[in-house]
């Protein structure tokens, strides 16, 4: 009877069952010792372990069926404790190693640790404490290992970070001559996806498949992981398919591996035929699954999509659980709803570096520079944060570069340096593309000239910071040296040589660039490449070249870019029929938008037609499109430095005399130098505001 109740979970009832026992014998506390282990109630193990010592014999409480389960619910408290903390099992540094140490003793005292039960429990109770150093100590004196044991040493050190060892102690274990089972592949193949052993992992797998292992529901799970980490969807589906029943844990592996190539509609399917098939195989979805699922939504047009998986998990109250929370803050942060973003970030009580990252992240996104500084201040002074990461860096970098922040930049910079993370590839990346677009080229290629090693991401923010700033020669030279360093470009990269070709005037090298990407380096062009190529024909005034290419883009991506690139040179060359044509596509990709009246405008103006010109004006005023305001940035202030915004047609500032005086002056000076006009217009043309 109490053994029923343990196993069913009822452990409340199973200790009043205990009390009422008029006689308590060794089997009885270890049957509820395991209940508590399983319940990772350790206090409650401990209290009834300190009860039976006091009731018998001390050489009783140096049994392995009494001590192991004390060891077991101390590690089954520890790895509890790490997933609270949203920390890896094992790498931080728990209470419970005290407690550990403390029974340690004890054992070695009562010559309880010769017990390969109880060394194996304790070196999992070290392992999950945070003390994986003093767990291979005792695995490692322990004479004679069972796999159990074998099994405890190799997920002990893929926990720890320490997956190349985890996988040499898995094959010392099978030249001992142990025979593997289940947990030990298990273990073997998770260490395997930690580092990305692709090939090691297929060795492992074939070790289970001759074992008939791969079946088994945890093993095709960790196939499934290890395969999805690695980038093999193909392999990840067909193990997941080897099941003959699906768990909670093979439907989440299968969704995340869909979201992580990009199959968000088949994800979305997935998750589907889980819901359908609940009450059958009873895999109901947890909060990781909820959390791959909704990951995917970003990735799809049908934004209410996301909105139904919100309540879905509301509904199963999983909603406020960090990793679902997390990926709804994501979600809505990239379908620009930042207050629905940030109410569901305040209402997370327990919120991670990825919880702040993903905020910050958010407002970066949107351009909004002092509210990612103020969560970044706010995440700095925050109690339960730990430090900032790479992702938390490259979004403030990111939000630095599209604000020209040069000042705060270099801040972030030197924190960067603080914590280590200046060499990490995300984050070099990011300070190059940082410093390249706010005009420090030279600090750029410093920091590009210290990498320790090479990759895409970098030379791809060193390219296109040059064809930025027009230095076509070098970004031309740095796509050459990379592809002979080994490097495959990539769709961005190719933006930036074409844009260097734009700026450089090269229209043939441009040309072959778009035609080699496919050919030679098995990317296909999309339509801002072609958008990039048609800037570069429409300037070099060959129109009708670029009213071609235009034809070649997929027709839901002639946007309204690439016809204005096309309009344009109509209107500065005077190209009035092709001109006519770009303006009527733009229209109707852009009914709303004020660039091709303009266009249209300039390019019968040019032609002395202000009749018609004026029409186009007329137009404008008829469908209600009003010419957005131009404006810029630059950092003002001195110690307290922020970022002013000059809005045109815009007196609100307090200073705006002095303001125009300076430029009244500045113009002035320019004009003496270049003999430009010295009337100018401010009130209705350069008027401007400072934030």
């Amino acid at each position: 009877m109490l053994r029923n109740l343990v196993r069913s979970g009822q452990l409340a009832d199973a200790r009043s069952l205990f009390d009422a026992m008029p006689h308590r014998d060794e089997v009885a506390y270890a049957t509820l010792l395991s209940g508590y282990a399983m319940a990772a109630d350790f206090p409650g193990a401990m209290a009834l372990f300190s009860r039976f010592r006091a009731s018998y014999p001390p050489h009783a409480a140096a049994d392995p069926f009494i001590l192991s389960p004390v060891l077991k619910a101390c590690a089954s408290a520890s790895a509890s404790a790490a997933a609270g903390a949203g920390a890896s099992v094992g790498l931080l540094h728990l209470p419970q190693a005290a407690a550990a140490a403390a029974l340690h003793a004890f054992a070695v005292h009562s010559s309880a640790v010769s017990s390969v039960f109880v060394s194996t429990a304790l070196a999992d109770a070290y392992a999950k404490a945070g003390s994986l150093e003093l767990a291979l100590q005792v695995l490692d004196e322990t004479p004679c290992k069972n796999v159990v044991s074998w099994t405890t040493l190799v997920a002990s050190l893929a926990r720890g970070g320490r997956r190349h060892d985890a996988l040499r102690r898995f094959a010392e274990m099978r030249a001992s001559g142990v025979d593997c089972d289940s947990h030990a592949c298990a273990a073997a193949l998770t260490a395997c996806a930690g580092a990305g052993l692709r090939a090691r992992g297929r060795e492992v797998h074939a070790l289970c498949a001759k074992l008939g292992l791969d079946a088994v529901p945890f093993v095709a799970n960790a196939l499934a992981a290890l395969y999805a980490r690695c980038g093999d969807v193909d392999r990840a589906l067909a193990a997941v398919g080897r099941m003959g029943t699906r768990d909670v844990a093979a439907w989440t592996t299968l969704i995340a591996s869909y979201v992580q190539t990009g199959r968000a509609e088949e994800a979305i399917e997935a998750f589907v035929r889980m819901l359908r098939n609940e009450s059958s195989n009873s895999a109901s979805p947890n909060e990781y699954t909820f959390s791959a699922v909704i990951a995917a939504c970003p990735n799809i047009e049908r934004a209410y999509l996301g909105e139904q998986l919100h309540a879905q998990a509301a509904r199963r109250g999983l909603s406020h659980t960090r990793s679902v929370a997390n990926s709804l803050v994501k979600l809505y942060a990239r379908r620009g709803r930042l207050s629905a973003a940030d109410a569901i970030f305040r209402e997370n009580a327990v919120k991670d570096v990825v919880s702040w990252s993903t905020i910050i992240s958010g407002y970066a996104q949107e351009g909004l520079v002092e509210e990612s500084f103020a969560l970044f201040s706010e995440m700095r002074h925050h109690s339960s944060c730990p430090r900032p990461n790479e992702f938390t860096l490259a979004s403030l970098f990111s939000v630095c570069a599209s604000a020209a922040s040069l000042y705060a930049g270099r801040q972030l910079h030197a924190l960067a340096v603080a914590a280590g993370l200046e060499h990490h590839a995300m984050v070099r990346s990011a300070l190059v593309n940082m410093y390249g677009k706010s005009g420090s080229m030279t600090d750029a290629n410093v920091i590009f000239s210290s990498r320790t090693r090479d990759d895409v991401i970098s030379w791809t923010a060193m390219i296109v910071g040059h064809a930025e700033h027009g230095h076509s020669k070098e970004a031309f030279q740095l796509f050459e040296e990379m592809c002979r360093v080994g490097l495959k470009p990539d769709h961005v990269t190719f933006i930036g040589v074409l844009t260097a070709c734009s700026h450089a005037g090269e229209v043939e090298l441009g040309l072959r660039y778009l035609n080699a990407m496919n050919k030679c380096y098995v990317v296909e062009p999309e339509k801002e490449h072609y958008g990039c190529v048609v800037d570069l024909l429409a300037r070099a005034g060959r129109i009708h070249e670029a009213e071609e290419l235009i034809g070649r883009i997929a027709a839901d991506g002639r946007d309204g870019v690439v016809w204005t690139s096309l309009l344009r040179a109509c209107a500065a060359r005077g190209a009035e029929e092709t001109g006519k044509k770009a303006a009527e596509r733009m229209m109707e990709a852009e009914p709303w938008g004020s660039g091709a009246h303009v266009a249209m405008a300039n390019l019968y103006a040019s032609k002395g037609q202000w009749r018609e010109a004026a029409q186009e004006r007329h137009l404008m005023k008829q469908k209600g499109v009003l010419k957005g305001a131009g404006w810029s940035s630059v950092e003002v202030g001195g110690d307290d430095r922020g970022v002013g915004v000059f809005v045109s047609g815009d007196r609100t500032n307090p200073h705006d005399n002095a303001i125009y005086m300076m430029l009244e002056l500045i113009y002035y000076g320019a004009g003496m130098v270049h003999q430009i006009p010295d009337q100018l217009d401010l009130g209705s043309e350069v008027e401007l505001t400072v934030y």
